[in-house]
């Protein structure tokens, strides 16, 4: 039994993000379901219900459905089905063992979809998520198919992966053609109490011949080793220029269609204050086999000298005509960042800067992230934590900088956090932790992160993550014993070479002035200024410094009220700027899905 607050926290956010499973593409799903209204099990054979069973195993003589709808809380009753909330508040559907009214006897239960005609269809893929643990000696978990016949052929059986939603691309060319085809889902508890199996974001499409599909364009490489020190190599988002090497930029590559790749060419480049350098090719890939997918590092040579938003591209080719070249390219973006706030303070960090779930607990546990230092001679100014939602008033909380073997450098002053605090958090702001020796730091790898501090009156901490981390990379030590465990998504704590003032906010005096409802937001973000102030335009950044929406007001130029849409957006954090006759004031919201 897994009881504790941080165990539990451990179970629900051991996940591992990856960029959404999409192809910028004309082929659009023929058929899809992605389980978030109460109708996306019309026409659904959910199967025989089950039976309730006592916690010895007896049977109640109560039957109730062995799928259902929900959401993450839904799933996790007392962290024994602890599926990721990724993305924050997504439904699903599953088969779980563990939440109220279950305890049931789900010896095999399968989810069946309707009838599909695959008549004229070609070269047919099936796309979804799948969560499946196989915790507890459960039973396998299982894909298959039926054409006319009736008779049913497996697909694929799941590998159980701990803690993380897995991407699945399957070949159903097969089927190709058929008019009555159906899909099923089934999986087993094994005869024993056990955990459960999830499944979302189903699509059928068609493939072409050839399709090579790019995603991911960014700085260092997601999947890069963290324990090859000193090359710079691993990913970030924002990197101080007293701290880049010469630049490594890596790209994702797949082949979605139907026939091999061949001479697959990759080109990058990087544009940074307006001049772009490259192109930079990587070696050529012989053959790329369909539904492969890689990821592909370009070492260039070139690294920056000025702060800045960079934006990246990468170009691909194979040596046969493609079918679809619209997804043949990719872009990104990587801020290097200087002194002051509008260089970002120095700020060194590895998530993406789209939480897509909180972790913590109880305990004493620390959240750390590994970052490389190449350059000798800056000082570790402290830390910025984004704190997720549950965080309690109370809690005693510091920052910590380790070496690469966890040996303590520096920490910052104990913090108990107040109400004040606890409504930053809730308006989506960092806090700042400065370290009380502001060590010089020389090369080599280092560990920054956050304490969450035992006390008589545990108070809870959760830090939000986002973006996938490698092992070693993003780690938690936990309790008296310090004991480490990996992490497979990255917290949002990040290390700053110079002090930030008070926190992480632009002049919060003016800040204070711009209110942003409501907040979180799911449609429209209303600003309001004072009276006296003109809005002349505005900006919104998501937490990478991208401007994903711009503009002036709504109504009239003169406004100090104006409203932003957000209806479209990805749930996570964003920047509003907004330019007055008086200067910029800046505020955070958090668009909530």
């Amino acid at each position: 039994m897994r009881s504790s607050d941080t165990v539990l926290a451990l179970c629900a956010t051991w996940m591992m993000t990856t960029t959404a499973f999409a192809q910028p593409r004309a082929d659009a799903c023929f058929f899809a379901n992605d389980f978030d209204s109460g109708e996306a099990f019309a026409g659904w054979d959910l199967g025989p219900q089950v039976e309730r069973l006592t916690p010895e195993g007896e049977g109640l003589g109560e039957f109730v459905s062995a799928w259902t709808l929900g959401n993450s809380s839904d799933a996790n009753a007392e962290g024994y089905f602890a599926v990721p909330d990724s993305p924050i508040g997504n439904r699903f559907a599953m088969a779980n063992d563990a939440a109220f009214p279950c305890n049931c006897d789900m010896g095999d239960v399968a989810l069946t979809s309707p009838l599909i005609d695959l008549t004229g269809r070609t070269g047919v893929a099936l796309e979804c998520r799948v969560f499946h643990e196989g915790l507890f000696a459960s039973g396998p978990a299982v894909i298959e198919y039926s054409l006319m016949d009736g008779d049913w052929i497996d697909l694929d059986t799941i590998e159980a992966v701990a803690g993380q939603w897995q991407h699945l691309s399957l070949d159903l060319s097969g089927a190709d053609g058929a008019a009555d085809f159906q899909i099923r889902f089934r999986w087993s508890d094994g005869g024993a109490w056990a955990g459960g199996f999830a499944v979302d974001d189903l699509c059928l499409r068609e493939r072409r011949m050839h399709d090579l599909v790019l995603s991911r364009a960014q700085l260092g490489a997601q999947r890069a080793s963290a324990f090859e020190t000193g090359d710079q190599g691993l990913y970030y988002s924002q990197l101080p220029v007293s701290q880049a090497a010469p630049v490594t930029l890596a790209a994702t590559i797949r082949n979605g269609g139907t026939a091999s790749l061949h001479q697959v060419q990759l080109s990058a480049e990087i544009t940074l204050n307006g001049t772009t350098h490259g192109p930079f090719p990587a070696e050529a890939i012989g053959e790329l086999m369909p539904g492969e997918e890689r990821e592909v590092p370009i070492a260039t040579g070139w690294q920056p000298d000025a702060p800045g938003l960079a934006v990246i591209s990468f170009i691909g080719s194979a040596e046969e005509t493609d079918d679809d070249p619209e997804d043949d390219m990719v872009m990104g973006s990587v801020r290097f960042t200087g002194p002051g706030w509008d260089d970002g303070y120095r700020v060194m960090a590895c998530d993406d800067g789209t939480p897509t779930a909180s972790f913590g607990g109880t305990g004493g546990l620390i959240i750390l992230n590994r970052m490389e230092v190449v350059n000798g001679g800056d000082d570790a100014a402290g830390v910025s934590v984004t704190y997720g939602t549950g965080t309690e008033p109370g809690a005693l909380v510091r920052a910590v900088l380790m070496d690469a073997n966890f040996n303590t450098v520096d920490t910052s002053g104990r913090r108990t956090l107040q109400q004040a605090d606890i409504d930053m958090i809730l308006n989506g702001m960092p806090l700042f932790e400065a370290f009380t020796n502001t060590p010089t730091l020389t090369p080599g790898d280092y560990h920054v992160g956050i304490q969450q501090l035992a006390q008589e009156d545990d108070r809870a901490v959760y830090v939000l993550v986002g973006g996938e981390a490698t092992a070693g990379r993003s780690v938690v030590m936990e309790g008296a014993t310090f004991l480490l465990s990996d992490l497979a998504t990255t917290p949002m704590v990040r290390l700053h070479l110079e002090t930030v003032p008070v926190s992480v906010r632009e002049r919060p005096s003016r800040n204070e002035e711009l209110r942003l409802h409501p907040n979180p937001a799911s449609d429209l973000v209303w600003m309001e200024l004072p009276d006296d102030v003109v809005i002349n335009g505005w900006s919104l950044m998501d937490m990478a410094g991208r401007t994903v929406r711009e503009g002036m007001p709504d109504h009239q130029r003169t406004s100090s009220r104006s409203g932003i849409p957000v209806a479209d957006l990805p749930a996570g954090i964003y920047l509003v700027r907004v330019g007055t006759g008086k200067g910029l004031f800046t505020s955070s919201v958090v668009i909530a899905r």
